[in-house]
């Protein structure tokens, strides 16, 4: 047969192909149907075709209802606003404005944090951090001993700002601040100014009295 019929190994590929194709197009919709293009000059043992017909050849049907939740607990619950506002009425605020009216907050981003309202959470924490840098460099000064006796800042000040420190220690930690050095470098300079103004008055105010006279308030350090 390979001499009546030439060239019979080149055409029986193609012709394989080609019934598997027309059983395939009849198996299934037309929409399924796949059309391989087949080069001209395709010679012996150059092409091999393989086709996988399913049992099943309909659509998949997708499930178009919305998953349910297996608790209340596997809910998320998109928060916009994920930062906290400190109320208004917090001690917070008093002694901010105390570091702001005595010049310690140096900066013109934090002084207007310092009158933000509400206030931000984590802004409070950042100008925490910058108040507590600034009063430190008091410790660093070379004439340390002048610097404290000329500082207007009082033990009471530095009392309040360790306090606040100690309130958000997570958070100043969080922002990268070593909050055990810190309250300990305030705790040095604190026992500084009390050991460098002892014996020293400071006039609180000065009032009128009744009889005419003049009342002068005083505090000791």
């Amino acid at each position: 047969m390979k001499n009546f019929v030439p060239g019979l190994k080149a055409l029986v590929p193609i012709g394989m192909a080609a019934v598997l194709a027309g059983v395939f197009t009849f198996s299934v919709s037309a929409d399924s149907t796949i059309s391989i293009p087949m080069p001209q000059d395709i010679q012996d043992k150059q092409v091999t075709i393989s086709l996988r017909i399913p049992p099943n050849t309909e659509p998949l049907k997708r499930n178009q209802e919305k998953p349910k939740l297996s608790s209340k607990r596997s809910m998320v619950v998109w928060n916009s606003n994920p930062s906290p506002k400190i109320a208004d009425n917090d001690e917070i605020h008093s002694i901010f404005g105390t570091f702001l009216q005595k010049g310690w907050v140096k900066t013109q981003t934090s002084r207007g944090i310092v009158r933000m309202r509400p206030l931000d959470k984590y802004y409070a924490v950042r100008l925490i951090q910058h108040i507590s840098e600034n009063v430190i460099e008091i410790g660093q000064a070379p004439n340390f001993g002048q610097v404290i006796k000329k500082c207007n800042l009082t033990t009471s000040d530095i009392e309040d700002l360790r306090r606040v420190i100690k309130r958000f220690e997570k958070d100043l930690t969080v922002f990268g601040t070593n909050t055990r050095k810190v309250d300990k470098d305030l705790l040095m300079l604190q026992e500084r100014f009390k050991t460098s103004r002892q014996g020293i008055l400071k006039v609180l105010r000065v009032e009128g009295g009744d009889d005419g006279g003049t009342i002068i308030h005083l505090s000791v350090d």
